[in-house]
């Protein structure tokens, strides 16, 4: 089973030309309203908003929808061949409209299709290829005649003698201008429409950057903003072929990474001067985190050392023993108290110090 990309156009609107000459946007509300009809269970990801005239066509997965007044216009692609009147009635009644469009045209097999409804009544149907009719229903209309009568003949037939006097997607589109007063191609009128995908992947997410110099963390102008001041520090940018210049520059349109910026000419200019102000500012941010764990922790633990060197310091006096140390015991006891350090630790040394004390005193 083949696979072939559809559009389907329901019409109320007289002229849908004029509708789009004004500058009409898309109504994606209505779209994702259609989107809950045709697939209630499938979670569906945005893909943005784009001109159908000057986009590829709807994969496989894709949806793309264009709502305005009077006017609605949808493109997928569909399982089957091209056989306009074979279409489910849910694509002819997804909208209430009073007539009904399908422009079909298959990749693989070169099958053009298109079909037309009135009031839920097939009025036209046809499909081929250049060597071959797939599908011809109801009577051909005015502006098939010169196709049929051979005044736009195929280019390079050969000698197929099965060659149509014309081709099947020149017909496609001489029904689009016909139908709809204009062609849906790259340089004609722009049909706005909001693409969405039903197959499970992301969203894209639709980013505008805001206008002027961005914004970082170091609260600087970027990279290509110094390019540009050491470039008028030294005269380049009065440069009639600075514009071209510009270009090979590796700084040009960077503007994320900052860093400390210092004017061209300042004693701390320069990479030089860049460097060192990035590592004074990683500095003092380490020595800023330091004091606060110092100041967080010491306190803490230093009231559960003392408890700990309490008891240890008690059997010190009973026994007596412990070895001399260098340090006076208040130097050692002030310096625990300072650091923050293990105050077990501090507890034990001063259970020691004043266990010997009273040894000495005994013998």
């Amino acid at each position: 089973m083949g696979r072939h990309v559809a559009t389907f156009w329901y019409l109320s609107a007289e002229d849908p030309a004029a509708l789009f000459r004004s500058g009409v946007r898309s109504d994606p509300g209505f779209a994702r309203r259609l989107l809950s009809r045709l697939h209630p269970t499938v979670t569906v990801a945005s893909l943005g908003t784009f001109p159908l005239n000057r986009s590829a066509s709807a994969g496989p997965g894709e949806i793309y929808i264009g709502s305005f007044p009077g006017l609605t216009v949808v493109q997928t692609p569909i399982d089957g061949p091209v056989q306009p009147s074979t279409t489910d009635h849910v694509w002819l009644r997804l909208v209430e409209a009073p007539t009904v469009l399908q422009f079909s045209f298959d990749a693989d097999t070169g099958v053009s299709g298109f079909g037309r409804w009135e009031s839920g009544v097939l009025v036209r149907s046809f499909a081929a290829a250049d060597d071959r009719i797939v599908e011809d229903e109801g009577m051909p209309l005015p502006f098939e005649r010169p196709y049929w009568a051979g005044e736009f003949p195929l280019e390079g037939p050969g000698d197929n003698p099965l060659a149509l006097p014309f081709s099947a997607s020149a017909l496609l589109h001489a029904a689009h201008r016909d139908w709809l007063g204009f062609d849906l191609e790259p340089g004609g009128l722009d049909v706005p429409v909001d693409g969405f995908a039903t197959d499970g992947r992301r969203e894209v997410r639709q980013h505008t950057p805001p206008p002027g110099p961005a914004l970082h963390l170091a609260d600087g102008p970027g990279r290509a903003e110094m390019h540009a001041a050491a470039r008028r520090g030294t005269g380049d940018a009065d440069d009639p072929e600075d514009a071209g210049r510009r270009s090979s520059s590796p700084y040009y349109d960077d503007d994320y990474e900052r860093l400390p910026f210092s004017p061209a000419g300042s004693p701390g200019g320069g990479l030089r001067g860049l460097a060192s102000g990035v590592a004074g500012r990683v500095g003092d941010a380490v020595r800023r985190g330091t004091d606060s764990i110092r100041r967080g922790a010491g306190p803490l633990s230093g009231r559960r050392g003392r408890g700990r060197g309490d008891s240890r310091g008690g059997r010190g006096r009973d026994d007596g023993r412990g070895g001399r140390r260098d340090r006076p015991r208040d130097d050692r006891r002030d310096d625990r108290r300072e650091d923050g350090g293990d105050g077990g630790d501090w507890g034990r040394d001063e259970g020691r110090d004043e266990g010997r004390d009273e040894g000495r005193d005994h013998t």
